[in-house]
């Protein structure tokens, strides 16, 4: 009887080392998942801004384009 009390703390501890690695291990690939996750969105949020800085760009080249056409004639 005592043996098998053992064999159950012994085959215990040896489940809460193991989920203990496992858990942990888990965790870190969360948070470097997260890190990735938070880089995509930055350098999508970059992309947009520069979409929107060249779209202005283009606006105003196209408006001195106008502009410089009229005054020619």
């Amino acid at each position: 009887m005592q043996e098998l009390i053992i064999y159950f703390i012994a085959g215990l501890l040896t489940g809460l080392i193991i989920m203990f690695f496992v858990v942990k291990n888990l965790k870190k690939e969360q948070s470097a998942l997260k890190r990735k996750y938070e880089k995509t969105s930055v350098g999508a949020d970059d992309s947009e801004l520069k979409v929107k800085t060249l779209e202005n760009k283009i606006k105003t080249l196209e408006a001195a384009l106008e502009k410089s056409l009229k005054d020619k004639q």
